[in-house]
């Protein structure tokens, strides 16, 4: 082979590997974080309720609620709280009907899907041990739930009867069995629903409800990631 070819290879396999590595680490790109369903997810009861059965595989969690009601949450590690973006896929086996979300006492839903919102400076007080209840109770935080149910039309924000001011609901699908991928724009959406920007993914956390109605929810979320 001659110098001129060799020098002309190598030119080549440089070239290539520079637009590569440009593609894989150009500033503001957006690289997708799986956040696994592992021991790092605390289980939230409440002393009047039944709690759900949550059953946690890698990829996959699976929930049935019969009369019941609790919350699973995950705190987010450092490098996942500048995500603004998320995607995951969910599966209802069996539905409570259509409820008014804004009341308690009737307020049941399939699933809800948590993402919570900080202040930079709220953000980096919350560690690993910091509970769900105290992100609800926090006046710095918002938390946004997708939710699979209820009574309005897709798209209707409904202030849940709890905390109206910080936890609100997105009505994402109605009342009904079904199976659907969802991909959400964090920093769009926070502010649509409560007229503040988005800064922190501090947390995200999976309920479901049924303990106004004698319905049985049996349902899934699975890959779970944030961008």
């Amino acid at each position: 082979m001659s110098k001129r070819a060799l020098t002309r290879r190598q030119a080549i396999v440089t070239s290539t590997g520079a637009a590569l590595g440009a593609a894989l680490f150009a500033p503001g790109q957006a690289v997708a974080n799986t956040v696994p369903f592992d021991d790092a997810w605390e289980h939230l009861t409440f002393r009047s309720l039944s709690p759900n059965r949550f059953e946690r595989r890698p990829s996959q969690l699976s929930v049935v609620s019969d009369g019941s009601s609790s919350i699973l949450y995950r705190i987010l590690p450092e490098d996942m709280r500048v995500a603004s973006r998320a995607s995951w896929s969910w599966h209802v086996e069996s539905s409570v009907p259509p409820s008014d979300l804004s009341q308690i006492g009737n307020d049941d839903r399939n699933l809800g899907m948590f993402f919570v919102n900080m202040n930079a400076e709220a953000a980096e007080r919350v560690g690993p041990n910091t509970s769900i209840r105290q992100l609800i109770t926090n006046r710095s935080a918002q938390v946004l739930m997708y939710t699979w149910g209820g009574s309005r039309p897709v798209g209707s924000v409904v202030p849940s009867p709890h905390a109206p001011d910080r936890l609100r609901n997105l009505i994402t699908r109605p009342a009904q069995t079904g199976r659907f991928s969802e991909s959400v724009d964090l920093a769009r959406d926070f502010p649509r629903v409560f007229g503040m920007p988005f800064e922190r993914l501090v947390a995200v956390a999976v309920s479901s409800n049924s303990e106004n109605t004698p319905a049985r929810v049996v349902a899934h979320i699975s890959d779970l990631r944030v961008s």
